[in-house]
């Protein structure tokens, strides 16, 4: 994923890899911080992680989850280790514009609040869960629909969407932000894009 080369308003959002599963976090409104998830409704929302439920959600599409929370910022790597409860193994920041990511909060509420009715938290993921409208698979999992979300905040996504193996790699200049906060999260970029092998 080549993240824009120029914003004209900028916003830092977080990739938050979580070993198999993925997350994005951005900046909120108020100064706050909001993450989102994709995944399977069985495993996330109703916790039911046996060998059944993991063996149909690969074999078969199965019914979707959108997860939400809405965190204290301001928006820093900092931030995000202290608020997010989920373990994260790894984190990556990228500089975007403001009005995509506000589109794109625009839309994943919308289909939030539209299922309101049906929420459930999971403290296990720290997320707020709702049914999704489009099928979760293994073609379609967490990985692969974030990937979605981060080309409509402007970036270009490369590589495997089945596995959550997110790297920072070379290619133009990367802003101060992002190294800062791929430094504070243990993890030295290259530069430039974030790709998933």
């Amino acid at each position: 994923m080549f993240p824009p080369q120029r914003v004209a308003d900028p916003a830092q959002i977080g990739i938050l890899d979580h070993g198999r599963t993925t997350s994005l976090i951005v900046e909120g409104p108020d100064d706050g911080m909001l993450r989102y998830a994709y995944g399977d409704w069985s495993w996330y929302a109703l916790g039911r992680t046996g060998p059944a439920e993991g063996t149909s959600a690969v074999l078969w599409p199965t019914q979707a989850t959108l997860g939400r929370r809405e965190l204290p910022g301001p928006f820093s790597p900092i931030a995000v280790a202290r608020e997010v409860r989920a373990p994260i193994e790894q984190a990556l920041y990228v500089t975007v514009d403001a009005r995509d990511v506000r589109r794109l909060v625009d839309r994943l509420d919308g289909i939030f609040d539209e299922n309101r009715a049906s929420s459930l938290y999971s403290e296990a993921h720290d997320l707020e869960f709702v049914p999704h409208p489009e099928p979760y698979s293994l073609a379609r999992n967490s990985n692969g629909m974030v990937g979605d979300w981060l080309e409509q905040l402007g970036c270009r996504v490369d590589g495997n969407p089945v596995l959550s193996n997110w790297r920072l790699a070379t290619e133009g200049a990367q802003s101060a932000f992002a190294q800062a906060s791929a430094r504070l999260s243990n993890f030295e970029p290259a530069a430039g894009f974030v790709s998933r092998l």
